[in-house]
């Protein structure tokens, strides 16, 4: 397999694979407020949003040792199979415990096809290009949270209920399935015929002591705490919104991811030109901003262009963050680390909708905004202190 090319068909097919898969977790943009409707309190309707996350960050935890190049195929066609029976399964589940098994096998459904997607990218992607890699394939990963609210708020009077649109989005899955099977044969074909044997990481102790070397432990910590905000956001904003008197609360993610994907298509070399450190600092810093005028709105009119304040911020985040993980890992530990940032972006998912619904319930969604810009740029403030950059050199210890 050549490592000079980025654009390649295995590159294209996993970003669409991701954005196929992602749009079954974007879909569920107003699954808070479904689950209060079916007669689920607070607390409940944040675990059950969490339940998703916290079943995935297990198996990034126990399993993804177990993901490598030759099984990852069939390990997202079986994610694929378990998250399209569990988009048919809420048509029928309404009670707290069978909601949590269905999300907990769909957080199981999407672990086996993003940890998977995640081996096989960074056995492809250059090592020159890996700001750019991560910029583009982060596309993917975004392109849905733009699209699937503002379909929600468009197709959910059509239905009859929630559960039909999720069941519909699940459909996607089909032409996923077909680019797998083809990328199954690509790339069993391709690596037989590389001369180089692929290293297999180490796991056990080794690995471990690998996740707490401070440049590694530090970004996958900040990574986690993007997530808690970007995640606690996203599914608990539609009832900000309905309690600040904003109509159309779905556009605001289009705004938002409108312009994270700009900055992530057209300005993606900037991640390889610039400082991780500082980009990721800086994005951070804008993102505690947005947070802050969102809290002292004066009315619903503002709400778009905060949106973009938001969708600069969070645009720089991610691909940084990935970008300084894959350069600051030893080489054998690439593929782990990479999925450590997949299960610190689950945690992240978990505790943001639970923590964040528990702290709306006991003083509202100011106390929840203010505990959010305390978070955002105390992390800021964090990573600039560690300076992970520093590790870069040779993948040694600071």
């Amino acid at each position: 397999m050549r490592k000079d090319r980025l654009v390649t068909f295995e590159f294209l097919s996993l970003c669409f694979i991701t954005f196929l898969a992602i749009c079954n977790v974007a879909v569920f943009y107003n699954f808070h407020l479904y689950l209060q409707g079916i007669g689920l309190h607070g607390k409940e309707a944040g675990a059950l949003i969490g339940l998703y996350s916290l079943s995935a960050m297990v198996l990034y935890v126990t399993a993804s040792k177990h993901i490598r190049l030759n099984n990852a195929p069939n390990c997202m066609l079986t994610g694929m199979l378990l998250l399209a029976g569990c988009g048919a399964a809420y048509l029928f589940a309404e009670r707290f415990w069978t909601l949590a098994l269905v999300r907990a096998v769909s957080g199981t459904g999407m672990f086996l096809i993003m940890a998977s997607c995640m081996v096989m990218l960074v056995a492809i992607i250059p090592p020159k290009k890996t700001g750019f890699a991560f910029s583009a394939y982060s596309v993917a990963l975004l392109l849905p949270y733009s699209i699937m609210p503002a379909v929600s708020e468009w197709l959910l009077p059509l239905l009859n209920k929630p559960t039909l649109l999720y069941l519909l989005t699940a459909c996607l899955f089909a032409p996923a399935a077909l680019l797998v099977l083809t990328l199954r044969v690509r790339l069993v074909h391709q690596f037989q015929q590389s001369a180089a044997p692929q290293k297999e990481c180490a796991h056990g102790s080794p690995a471990r002591e690998n996740i707490f070397r401070r440049p590694v432990f530090s970004i996958l910590l900040v990574n986690g705490i993007y997530f808690i905000v970007f995640s606690a956001l996203f599914y608990l904003f539609e009832g900000f919104a309905v309690a600040r008197g904003i109509q159309n609360p779905g556009y605001f993610f289009t705004v938002q991811m409108g312009v994270m994907i700009v900055i992530r298509l057209f300005g993606g070399r900037i991640f390889d030109q610039f400082s991780k450190v500082a980009l990721a600092t800086t994005a951070l810093a804008i993102t505690g901003a947005g947070i802050g005028l969102l809290r002292i709105l004066p009315d619903a009119t503002w709400i778009l262009p905060i949106a973009a304040v938001f969708g600069l911020g969070m645009g720089l985040c991610v691909p940084a963050l990935n970008a300084l993980m894959y350069l600051v890992t030893r080489p054998q530990y690439r593929g782990y680390n990479a999925n450590m940032m997949m299960f610190s972006m689950h945690l992240g998912m978990f505790i943001g909708p639970f923590f964040g619904s528990w702290i709306i319930e006991r003083g509202g969604y100011d106390h929840f905004l203010t505990f959010a810009i305390f978070v955002t740029v105390g992390a800021a403030g964090f990573f600039a202190a560690m300076d992970p950059a520093q590790a870069i050199a040779g993948n040694s210890e600071p």
